[in-house]
């Protein structure tokens, strides 16, 4: 190609990047540093969903949901942080919608309920750019030592209670009447009773119960 009789040189220059290339970023986020992020998030929902929640208390469906809204957090923190400076705003909006949406569910007793935060600040925090790793290492092993702490009862093991759904078939109306039958039904001092709901067509009434249990 000429322009008025002068030759024109293009010169083309490309590069390649893969993803583990030390110095390169996808936006504002360098991927060794998502790599490193994402693995401390990895061991520590790993460490609290299974070691912990899943060999005490036997529930798969529990430890689905908690890995599934642990993950989604931290990638889309992650990737919010990636577009340009992330709001501390933006990121508690993102857990108060997640906390909603999973304890909405009616089998969330207060053991799910503080593994479904604690699961949820981990991905936050994990995904979180621009915090120092090692400050992100110190909480992320105090929240999982803390639950694993509580949950295994070394700390108030003298005060151990078992939560239970019961569906009765038959409407008791006095509370003590209540107590006593619960207790000679399940063989357990009754700490408290809650009533869910009450079918008077079916003639059955829907409880939460607490039992005392053995320490």
């Amino acid at each position: 190609m000429t322009d008025a009789g002068h030759p024109i040189t293009l010169e083309v220059s490309t590069r390649f990047y893969t993803l583990g290339e030390p110095g390169v970023n996808m936006g504002n986020l360098d991927t060794a540093e998502l790599i490193r992020d994402l693995v401390l998030n990895l061991v520590s929902i790993f460490l609290l969903v299974y070691v912990i929640y899943f060999r005490r208390h036997r529930r798969w469906d529990q430890v689905v949901g908690y890995v599934a809204f642990n993950i989604s957090l931290f990638t889309v923190s992650a990737a919010l942080g990636s577009s340009g400076p992330l709001n501390v705003g933006v990121g508690f909006g993102l857990f108060a919608v997640l906390s909603v949406v999973r304890l909405r569910s009616d089998e969330s007793g207060q053991i799910e309920i503080g593994f479904t935060m604690v699961a949820l600040v981990l991905g936050l925090m994990a995904g979180l750019p621009g915090m120092e790793f090692g400050i992100k290492v110190l909480f992320a092993s105090l929240l999982v030592v803390a639950m694993f702490l509580v949950d295994m009862g070394a700390i108030g093991r003298r005060y151990r209670y078992a939560r239970v759904k019961v569906e009765l078939d038959r409407i008791i109306h006095e509370e003590e009447a209540l107590h006593d039958h619960l207790r000679s039904t399940f063989g357990k001092a009754v700490k408290s009773v809650s009533l869910r709901s009450v079918d008077m067509v079916r003639d059955t009434m829907t409880l939460d119960v607490v039992f005392h249990t053995e320490s």
